[in-house]
């Protein structure tokens, strides 16, 4: 089965994805803000993704589960200073080089296998969709947060300021 085949390509080869992902993140001019981590940071954010790729995009895996973890590293980016779009752009170029490794390495032998692996595509797009609309509302929910406490701080401090 194609599915089982990319799992073992991605167990197998998850260190230089995820090295390539982190090449391309740093050399990226709008993911500016990624570049004041280490690339070991990265990479362990990136490795992260690929280790767990199996598990999240097994079909019994309920999609809130997803939403709760991704929803959580939205936040987490949102404290560590990241704009949204560069977490989108973390999120995208994880599923680009994906595909771009498997194609490179020449990975789907037959036309049927590439039509099956189709299926698969539309299973990590779905996964990656997800994921982003997450991360995303997660980054919102924080930012939402940090809006009403400055406007509760903005609105105390017109009470109790000196004239």
């Amino acid at each position: 089965m194609i599915y089982l085949k990319i799992m073992e390509v991605l167990k197998a080869d998850a260190d230089q994805l995820s090295r390539r992902v982190v090449s391309d993140l740093m050399n990226r001019g709008e993911t500016e803000y990624h570049k004041k981590y280490s690339e070991d940071i990265i990479y362990e954010r990136v490795y992260d993704v690929y280790s767990t790729l199996s598990y999240w995009l097994d079909r019994a895996r309920p999609k809130e589960e997803i939403y709760r973890h991704f929803r959580e590293l939205g936040r987490k980016r949102f404290d560590d200073g990241i704009p949204l779009h560069e977490v989108i752009m973390f999120l995208m170029l994880i599923k680009r080089h994906l595909w771009l490794y498997l194609l490179e390495k020449h990975f789907f032998e037959s036309s049927y296998e590439l039509m099956k692996s189709l299926e698969m595509n539309n299973r990590v797009v779905l996964f990656f969709d997800r994921a982003i609309l997450a991360a995303s509302m997660g980054y919102e929910e924080e930012l939402m947060k940090y809006v009403e406490v400055s406007k509760e701080q903005s609105l105390i401090g017109k009470f109790f300021r000196k004239k």
